[in-house]
């Protein structure tokens, strides 16, 4: 796989400033963390960081580029407008790479076996874990294929971890729990549908 390059370009203005930043198609952010000076200022084009972040989310290590260097760094924050989802600010964090950090990964769930009876109810979408910061994972997928019914589920000690990885959060808690199926609700709908039809079928025997 391609290493993972994202761009950013050197920022000096701030505050308020930032406004004409975002009209030229670029989000203000900064680079901290314990392998840099401070706090430094940055901005990176604003559809090329969107790709990045669609594909890679928080907290996935990836290279930023900068003045021709190159980070090591992750997602932390990503400040967004409310109305039109649009990101506003970026955090990235540079962390030690020879140091363990802990952070959340995403939990996904693969296919479901075609025998189950009931609804797969995802409890949490994601997990505190320790690690290196090469091998955290960008997402968990749970296994959910031997669910076959009501009330069985998969805990947080059930997910696949990496090699190197360690789970923070409680083994115990539930991530995907099986609802039982809605008959009642189902059987609501049929009825309304067949006292639907019924005035229509009486329409047609009166002509």
């Amino acid at each position: 796989m391609a290493e993972q390059i994202l761009r950013a370009e050197p920022r000096t203005v701030v505050g308020k400033k930032v406004k004409a930043l975002r009209r030229e198609g670029r989000i203000p952010g900064v680079v901290y963390g314990p392998v840099v000076d401070g706090t430094i200022q940055v901005s990176v084009d604003r559809r090329e960081f969107e790709r990045y972040y669609r594909a890679i989310g928080l907290n996935t290590l990836f290279r930023l580029e900068l003045e021709g260097e190159k980070h090591s760094v992750m997602i932390r924050e990503v400040q967004v407008e409310p109305v039109r989802w649009v990101p506003l600010h970026v955090d990235f964090f540079a962390p030690n790479l020879k140091q363990e950090i802990v952070t959340t990964v995403n939990v996904t769930h693969g296919e479901a076996s075609q025998d189950l009876v009931g609804m797969v109810n995802q409890v949490i979408t994601e997990v505190q874990v320790r690690g290196l910061p090469a091998d955290i994972p960008m997402h968990i997928v749970a296994d959910i294929s031997g669910l076959r019914g009501s009330g069985e589920h998969v805990t947080a000690g059930d997910l696949p971890l990496p090699k190197g990885i360690t789970l923070i959060t409680s083994a115990e808690d539930t991530v995907i729990t099986i609802l039982a199926p809605r008959v009642a609700e189902e059987e609501e709908v049929v009825a309304a549908s067949e006292e639907e039809a019924a005035p229509a079928e009486a329409a047609e025997t009166d002509e």
